[in-house]
């Protein structure tokens, strides 16, 4: 909890898609680990599945708690939508923590350590985890208009970058700080290019970040496509950053350039 008394109330959400609870690697983690035995934790379970056969108190019982809501969309709801109304509904919240279904928790004491690490860090918004994916550090990254690049390796603590992104999972905000300058998650986007426009806009207020003493286990799809399905995933994302460019001219007319120069090579 809070210095002088105060509780700290953290919203975990994962959400789930075409996988059993039970199957999840992140839920795993956080049965494991006992994260429902910290009563000022709560859970929300949001399962994007086509069909469920899961209940609330079932999925409360794995966790070790009863601070849980399952909610099932079928129609498979935009995660940007997904995330927005976690935010409005849980509002008076402190922290809130986004999740997919695969991410794998290596620390055992995360739960405690990240409040400890919160408490000693009242002005930094924004906690993110390392994650690697076949030995690099995939995020955090840097972002510039539609290009991501890579840091080599980050030392825990804070930082302060102007380009800086990350990606979602594992994230951890300060709920005060996104209320305070109302930053939403952008619904025009679906899938791709929501953790990119979403750093942008905290960006644009505060540029600090502090990297966990953490590397969570993460499976990155993009790393498995190809042929017609990794074209596909260019498509979106470039759709997405030029959703995200929207307000300058010169950055739109340099994704189009870069748009242009994919479709001569064949990538799109």
């Amino acid at each position: 909890s809070f210095k002088g008394g105060f509780i700290m109330k953290k919203l975990y959400l994962v959400v789930l898609y075409k996988q059993k609870y039970s199957d999840s690697q992140t839920l795993h983690s956080f049965s494991e680990f006992y994260f429902g035995k910290n009563k000022n934790n709560f859970f929300v379970v949001w399962d994007n599945s086509p069909s469920s056969d899961t209940s609330g108190a079932e999925i409360g019982r794995f966790l070790h708690t009863e601070n849980v809501e399952y909610i099932h969309t079928p129609e498979n709801t935009a995660l940007s939508k997904i995330y927005n109304t976690c935010l409005d509904k849980y509002s008076d919240f402190d922290f809130f923590l986004i999740f997919d279904q695969d991410s794998k928790i290596m620390r055992p004491d995360y739960d405690s350590y990240l409040e400890k690490t919160i408490l000693e860090n009242p002005e930094i918004n924004i906690f993110l985890p390392q994650i690697y994916s076949q030995g690099k550090l995939y995020s955090p990254g840097k972002f510039w208009i539609f290009k991501g690049c890579h840091y080599k390796n980050l030392s825990v603590g804070i930082h302060k970058d102007k380009l800086y992104t990350a990606i979602m999972s594992g994230t951890c905000a300060r709920i005060d700080f996104l209320k305070k300058h109302n930053i939403r998650f952008n619904e025009n986007l679906s899938l791709y290019g929501i953790d990119t426009c979403f750093f942008s806009d905290v960006r644009k207020i505060d540029i600090k970040f502090y990297v966990l003493e953490e590397r969570l286990a993460h499976d990155l799809s993009e790393n498995h496509l190809i042929g017609e399905d990794l074209k596909n995933h260019t498509r979106l994302y470039l759709k997405g950053t030029l959703i995200m460019n929207n307000h300058s001219i010169l950055k739109t007319l340099i994704v189009y350039f870069y748009q242009l120069y994919l479709k001569l090579l064949g990538k799109i």
